[in-house]
């Protein structure tokens, strides 16, 4: 098998097996130009595409079904603009943010960052994180890529390029298709370029924790939080630790007055002190990706916070949740579960009855396709619909996405 045009190229080796599935070429494109050749061969001669860039989170969805090419978008790397006075950047989707924020935080006079925290976040591109709309614990405050994304160049799987979107941060002219890339996991199209926009780092934090709770404490805790005059930039429910952590940024003033706010809420509430703070945002961080087993997204009504950790407590009594980290002011979050297909499936089963929905993140042999995708029909046939509008030869990461399911 031999790749067109003068795109750096090698034989696939295990170390760059996706699922199991050792690529016959490695390409390594370092322009939309050489994407879409890249892309253009492949679609021709019915290659599958699996695009890497970290490698972090190569786990996520359902393993493809084959994998001929793999194409790293890690010479995709560059800084395109940078306007601090505007809060926005332009990169490259090889980027890492990790070596985003320091770009940007080197601004002189200036002090910003993406505001992200997804799991391995340094070592993740700005391409992977729109690709897997991965996100950790400031999504309370912040959301996700979706929410930081202003544009993008992509390429399609005919090798057509394209640009949606923009440099300002409202923009309504034509599709939004940059939005439908956040989450697709690489199937519908080869990120090249995003535009995203920043915030200034606060002054000042701090840290309230509340602990130990019963699932109908956290979730009223969680309700008042709402309503209250504050706004935190992080609102983790941990389980079954049965802990609520609240950390709020702003200047030194109004810090200390939210966080004075938030303590009032509930008699067993405490602003922690730096030395504690570190530590239980330590323990934050990351969660719940730290130990093995598969990770499922999970989204409930506000509503239903207090049944979903109700749902918590007795999968850890059963054995099979292992750990939960919830947003409490919107609903959403991970958990680990064993590694069991028949504890993923009840896991799902219950969220499904709150009325919210499961993905599978991280999975493995044993749990396979389970809850790699919506249940809803209607959602997988609009799915399937954008699928074929965009990569009718089902190129890129074919069954990454169960959309026949």
């Amino acid at each position: 098998m031999e790749m067109a045009g003068e795109v750096p190229t090698r034989p696939g080796a295990p170390g760059d097996a996706v699922s199991g599935l050792i690529p016959d070429l490695v390409v390594t494109p370092g322009s939309a130009q050489e994407v879409s050749a890249v892309l253009r061969a492949s679609s021709q001669r019915g290659w599958s595409v699996v695009v890497r860039g970290g490698g972090t989170k190569l786990t996520w969805g359902a393993p493809p079904r084959h994998c001929e090419i793999v194409l790293e978008t890690g010479r995709l790397d560059q800084l395109v603009e940078h306007e601090p006075g505007d809060l926005i950047c332009v990169a490259g989707a090889g980027m890492t943010l990790g070596r985003l924020q320091s770009l940007v935080a080197g601004a002189a006079g200036y002090r910003q960052r993406l505001m992200l925290d997804p799991p391995q976040g340094d070592g993740a591109t700005l391409g992977g994180l729109v690709a897997t709309r991965a996100a950790g614990p400031l999504r309370a405050r912040y959301g996700t890529m979706r929410d930081q994304l202003l544009g993008a160049q992509f390429v399609l799987a005919d090798g057509t390029i394209a640009r949606t979107g923009g440099k300002v941060v409202k923009n309504v002219a034509g599709y939004d298709i940059d939005k439908l890339l956040v989450g697709s996991l690489g199937t519908l199209a080869v990120l090249v370029e995003v535009a995203v926009r920043l915030h200034p780092v606060a002054d000042s934090s701090r840290t309230v924790l509340l602990e130990p709770l019963s699932p109908s404490e956290a979730g009223s805790f969680c309700a008042a939080l709402r309503r209250a005059p504050a706004v935190p930039s992080l609102v983790e429910v941990l389980w079954p630790e049965r802990a609520v952590l609240v950390r709020i940024e702003s200047s030194p003033e109004g810090a200390e007055r939210q966080a004075e706010r938030v303590v009032a809420l509930h008699p067993r509430a405490r602003v922690l002190d730096e030395p504690e703070a570190r530590l239980w945002e330590q323990r934050v961080e990351g969660r719940p990706w730290g130990g093995s087993g598969p990770v499922v997204g999970i989204s409930v009504p506000l509503s239903a916070i207090s049944a979903l950790l109700e749902l918590a407590e007795r999968e850890a009594a059963s054995g099979a949740l292992l750990e939960l980290s919830v947003r409490g002011t919107i609903g959403v979050g991970e958990a680990r579960l064993v590694a069991d297909p028949q504890a993923v499936s009840r896991t799902r089963e219950g969220v499904e009855k709150l009325g919210g929905q499961m993905e599978l993140h991280r999975s493995g042999a044993e749990v396979g396709r389970l809850g790699s995708a919506s249940q809803d029909p209607v959602a997988r046939r609009l799915m399937k619909a954008v699928k074929t509008a965009l990569d009718p030869g089902d190129i890129l990461a074919p069954g990454r996405w169960d959309w026949e399911a």
